[in-house]
């Protein structure tokens, strides 16, 4: 019981674990969604796709564009690296960011 009114001990302690809840949703959603994978492959692109769309996001990219961005130059590319296709690439975050 004590640990319950620890809470109003110290005001900066929040209310709510909205912040927290909000955080971990996605890879909820993932773990959900992933039970429709019809096979080990499927799940395994369905992580590298939602790993991409969450790496954009953090990097404040338009998961639109940079999707776009990707499958209009990766087809197209010469013997490059990857490097100039990640979310935090200088061309890539002027052509993508939000």
């Amino acid at each position: 019981r004590k640990r319950v009114y620890q809470i109003f001990e110290d005001g900066r302690v929040p209310l709510t674990n909205n912040p927290v809840e909000q955080a971990i949703r996605p890879s909820t959603l993932i773990r959900k969604n992933s039970l429709f994978a019809k096979s080990p492959a499927g799940a395994q692109a369905n992580a590298i796709f939602y790993t991409l769309v969450a790496t954009a996001n953090q990097n404040h990219l338009n998961i639109y564009k940079y999707f776009k961005y990707l499958f209009d130059h990766l087809p197209n590319r010469k013997d490059t690296g990857l490097e100039a296709y990640l979310p935090w690439s200088k061309e890539i975050q002027a052509e993508c960011h939000k």
